[in-house]
């Protein structure tokens, strides 16, 4: 969808932008046990392996 639509905003509470050597933090709240992944929405990142999976037990 990235490559579909490059200038796209990404301005949700569920979204961080963090500028290169900084951090950024999102607090998020599971409601259900399982298995999410999570990915950076700037085109070409995910491809490069900007990606990760969390587990909530």
């Amino acid at each position: 969808m990235m490559k579909k639509h490059p200038g796209m905003e990404h301005d949700e509470p569920y979204m961080a932008h963090v500028d290169p050597g900084k951090k950024g933090t999102i607090v998020w709240t599971f409601n259900r046990a399982g298995s999410f992944e999570f990915a950076c929405l700037i085109p070409g990142h995910f491809e490069a392996g900007m990606i990760g999976r969390i587990t909530v037990q």
